[in-house]
């Protein structure tokens, strides 16, 4: 046991010690911090600023008008500001939901560190981008005669691009047509009229439009919503009716979800709850496979420059695999902890520890220590057959593809905890440390007895990995020559 241990632990610190396993530690939360940051900045950036005119050709008469006042250009900048501050409303809305914080004071928070920055160095940068941003396309509506032919109004566009510029002398390009029929405010006085199937048809009918081939997407979405927005005032006020009370009383309200908990009310949402059992999924699966593939190079490098030969001299090829295993799953265990602890302190500090029972934690370890050992021992035996990493990608690709099988089907059964495929493969040997720390770790119950049966099928496929890797390891860690393939391993057990 003492041999074990002393390889445990020259495993561990070749590892821990080196300066790419701290790099490998630090890289994935400084990647995360630099999309979350630049992310952001990156869609803020300003859009083309098109100049040109929009025809409309108003057979209604009453809506050229509203468009008209609709793009003046303080019309147009208070539709951005308005838009974008929905916009970031919208973003700490759902980031405060989903995070299970109180919005106001995530709001409060923003607000606090936006003026935190105007008043610095950078205030002065930072509000000049925002000016930037806030940049409207010069546009203006030309109102074309009734009468006039829509073929030939859209001739006009063919000579433009929707890349136009002010200051490039073709800032009076048309961008646009717009065709209001006169049916699209006041039913035809016909009570029926065809539709494009042939079918009669009693309802309003529909406005065409026509733009450049290149113009923004943003300048589209605009000029449509604005159109529309437009006939349907039309409409109401030929109704009698008055249009802000109309949107007033459509609008849909707004709840926030809350649940109950012993220490109180507590902000919950359905995408904390499936992120929370996948990030444990996802944070077993880095650790076991962060240190099974730290334990196969090695084991490949230690066999391929003979050292394997020096250590078998001192330790037996059973202590030698044993400790290797236990070393590296030291390793597995300080990225999970890391890891993992960083979350769990998140979640105590965004108030979300309602979504965690603390027993989960515990049955996550067992169900890591499983995982770990069965993967390990596959690495370990793969790891000490073969001499190169490029003669163990066959063998590890039938192992891979198997073991990706809970990434694959992570949500349904996230989704259905309890359902028939969850619980038949919760004692699948291999995957079910996977699937078990899902079910687990979901919003809804499982079966008590199911918990120490999928445990116990875990601990027996340990036993009879650590049996088959040991005749593996035993025979293979001193073969040279041609990769075996799985007949080959299967007569090295068989030998063994």
């Amino acid at each position: 046991m003492q041999k074990i241990l002393v390889i445990a632990w020259r495993e561990f610190v070749a590892t821990v010690a080196t300066k790419g396993f701290v790099l490998g530690l630090l890289i994935p939360p400084v990647l995360i911090g630099l999309v979350v940051v630049l992310l952001p900045m990156l869609m803020n950036k300003e859009s083309p600023r098109v100049a040109g005119h929009i025809a409309i050709i108003d057979r209604t008469g009453v809506v050229a008008p509203r468009l008209s006042e609709a793009f003046d250009e303080a019309a147009m900048r208070a539709r951005r500001e308005a838009k974008q501050k929905q916009m970031t409303a919208d973003v700490t809305q759902k980031a405060s939901e989903a995070m299970g914080v109180d919005a106001q004071a995530a709001k409060d928070a923003l607000d606090q560190a936006q003026k935190a920055q105007a008043a610095g160095p950078q205030g002065a940068m930072a509000s000049a981008a925002m000016q930037q941003a806030l940049e409207v396309p010069n546009l203006v509506v030309r109102v074309l005669p009734a009468d006039t032919d829509a073929a030939a109004a859209k001739q006009d566009i063919l000579l433009a691009t929707g890349r136009e510029q002010a200051g490039d002398g073709q800032g009076d390009a048309r961008l646009a047509l717009i065709v209001v029929p006169e049916d699209a405010v006041a039913r035809a006085t016909v009570a029926s009229v065809l539709n494009e199937q042939g079918e009669l048809s009693k309802g309003f009918a529909n406005y065409e439009l026509f733009v450049a081939p290149r113009l923004d997407v943003q300048v589209q979405d605009d000029i449509r919503d604005q159109a529309s927005k437009a006939i349907v005032d039309a409409r109401l006020e030929r109704a009698g009716l008055n249009a802000g009370e109309i949107r007033a009383l459509v609008e849909r309200p707004v709840s926030s979800t809350k649940a109950v908990t012993k220490e109180g009310e507590r902000k919950t949402s359905d995408a904390a709850s499936l992120i929370v059992p996948g990030a444990f999924m996802f944070l077993i699966w880095i650790s076991v496979f962060t240190s099974g593939q730290y334990l196969l190079a090695g084991t490949i490098e230690e066999k391929g420059n003979r050292v394997m030969e020096v250590l078998l001299s001192a330790a037996s090829p059973t202590e030698l695999m044993l400790g290797k295993i236990l070393g590296k799953g030291a390793v597995g265990a300080l990225v999970m902890l890391l890891y993992g602890g960083v979350g769990v302190m998140a979640l105590i500090a965004l108030a979300m520890s309602h979504l965690l029972a603390w027993q989960t934690l515990a049955l996550v370890a067992v169900f890591f220590v499983v995982a770990y050992l069965t993967i390990a021992c596959l690495f370990a035996a793969i790891g000490a057959a073969v001499t190169d990493i490029t003669e163990a990608q066959s063998l590890l690709g039938p192992i891979m593809m198997i073991l990706i099988i809970p990434m694959m089907l992570w949500l349904p059964i996230l989704r259905n905890p309890n359902s028939g495929f969850a619980t038949v493969c919760s004692f699948v040997p291999v995957i079910n440390p996977f699937v078990m720390v899902l079910r687990i770790a979901g919003s809804e119950p499982i079966p008590s007895w199911q918990i120490p049966v999928a445990v116990g099928v875990g601990v027996l496929t340990v036993v009879v990995m650590v049996w088959l890797c040991a005749k593996i390891f035993r025979v293979g860690v001193l073969m040279y020559g041609k990769p075996p393939n799985f007949a080959t391993l299967v007569r090295w057990v068989r030998m063994a």
